[in-house]
Order: structure tokens, then sequence, then C-alpha cells
């Protein structure tokens, strides 16, 4: 992946003047970051949303969103994770708002592209469980497996023969990881 960076102070109006161009935009430490993802990529980011969708059709506990939402963070970085989760109780009123969101995911979901950096992506993870989301799901599409953080020190990592599960965020979730990569 590469980035392209707008350097300077810029904010999430500036942000909202982006163009409507399909890339992916997030506003970080003061800069625009645009980080655009390739087709397998979107493919499993859009099967794990709809299996946490499919779950939440039986245990309606909270809403599910692609990646191009915009969560704003305490930090007052905007990310937009390939999935997120937030129970109900979250949203005002339990219900999604119009705009970005100013709330603290209950699970972060960030699927690796093949030129995506370590040192990026450690940076996004640390700044997600900094932040205060109590899940983060670190999918690898090359490896077919899945890293679950639930704290910097605690961490588990999953092959496609594995089953994965959120709890306590999903309570009764849980899902073969094959069918993430299938």
């Amino acid at each position: 992946m590469r980035l392209m960076k707008i350097k300077g102070s810029a904010t999430i109006d500036d942000l909202l003047r982006m163009p409507k161009d399909g890339r992916k935009y997030e506003l970080v430490d003061g800069e625009i970051v645009v980080s655009p993802a390739g087709m397998r990529h979107s493919e499993i980011a859009a099967k794990i949303s709809y299996i946490i969708a499919t779950f939440l059709e039986k245990s309606p506990i909270g809403k599910v969103y692609s990646a191009d939402v915009g969560i704003i963070l305490p930090n007052e970085n905007l990310r937009s994770p390939d999935v997120t989760f937030v129970r109900t109780e979250k949203l005002p009123e339990g219900k999604s708002p119009d705009s970005f969101g100013e709330i603290v995911p209950d699970l972060a979901v960030e699927v690796l592209s093949p030129n995506d950096s370590p040192t990026y992506v450690g940076r996004k993870i640390g700044e997600y469980l900094e932040c205060g989301v109590p899940l983060v799901w670190l999918i690898d599409p090359a490896t077919e497996t899945v890293t679950v953080y639930r704290s910097l020190s605690q961490t588990e990592q999953l092959s496609a023969q594995d089953t994965i599960n959120a709890e306590p965020i999903l309570p009764g979730f849980s899902c073969p990881v094959s069918r993430f990569f299938r």
C-alpha cells in the first residue's frame, strides 16, 4: 500500500472536502492519510461484516459498519477500521448518527494489505487499544490468520483451522476462521 499524505494541520472539515473518489481517507495526527485497498482485502472485510451482521440479526446487540465509516477516537484521530462493531447502548438513542461517530468501538477489524508496513499497522492497533477499544482483530490474508488483541500484552494468533469468538463483546458469537478467507 502506498500512503499519500497531505501535510499540515488538517481538520475534519478538510477531510470532508476530500474528493469522493472511492479511496479511504483517515485523519491521523493532523494529516489526511489515503490508503486504497485491493479487491481481496475488500472481499475479506465484506465477508467479516456479513458474518457479524448475520449474527446480529439473531442477537441485535449493536451495529456493524464497513470501511467507509468515520470514527473519531478520543485522541481526535478519525479512523476507518475495515469492520467496526459498536454496542447499541453506546449509540445515541440506540441509533447510528448521521455524522462521524464519536464513539470508542467495541471491535475494530483491520485486514492487512500486501504493502502494509509493520510499523504502520502496529501503530494503528496500538492506537485502537490505547483509545479503549477492547477487542481488535488483525486479519492476514497471506497467511490466513487472525491475531486477536485484547491489549498489547494479551494477544492470540488463530489459523484457518481455529474458531474465533468475540467474548464478551459479542456474547455467543463464534465462527471458523476459515470462513473469513473462503
